[in-house]
């Protein structure tokens, strides 16, 4: 659907990274999975610990840059556009929900600030 002529591709998306494929596939599969398994019948409420929370998001958004940057094939203006737009869309959504939290729970946590990230 992405590559050569498939639909997507005809309506004008330029998958750079393979991003879009990657987001579709395991979109599907979690519904599917959640289909599947169905609801919870106990609901247990598991806080995570600050700090594997912090590493875990900071090896990923560390990634992102190694991964999108990669995608280029050299180092080269394309790779250094796809650096700055990793970082602004992650502190775009970093932004935003870290707002969102604080309206609604009147703090911010390291959990909200890697959840928008």
């Amino acid at each position: 659907m992405v590559w050569d002529n498939g639909f997507i591709a005809k309506l004008g998306a330029i998958d750079f990274a393979g991003g879009t494929v990657v987001h579709i596939s395991s979109g599907v599969t979690a519904l599917v999975l959640a289909l599947v398994v169905g609801p919870h019948l106990q609901k247990k409420s598991v806080t995570p610990k600050d700090s594997y929370v912090f590493i875990g998001g900071l090896l990923l958004w560390l990634g992102w840059f190694g991964f999108n940057g990669e995608s280029a094939l050299a180092a080269n203006d394309q790779a250094g556009l796809a650096m700055v737009n990793t970082f602004l869309a992650s502190a775009a959504a970093l932004i935003a929900f870290s707002a969102l939290a604080y309206r609604y729970n009147g703090q911010v946590t390291v959990t909200d600030i890697f959840n928008g990230h």
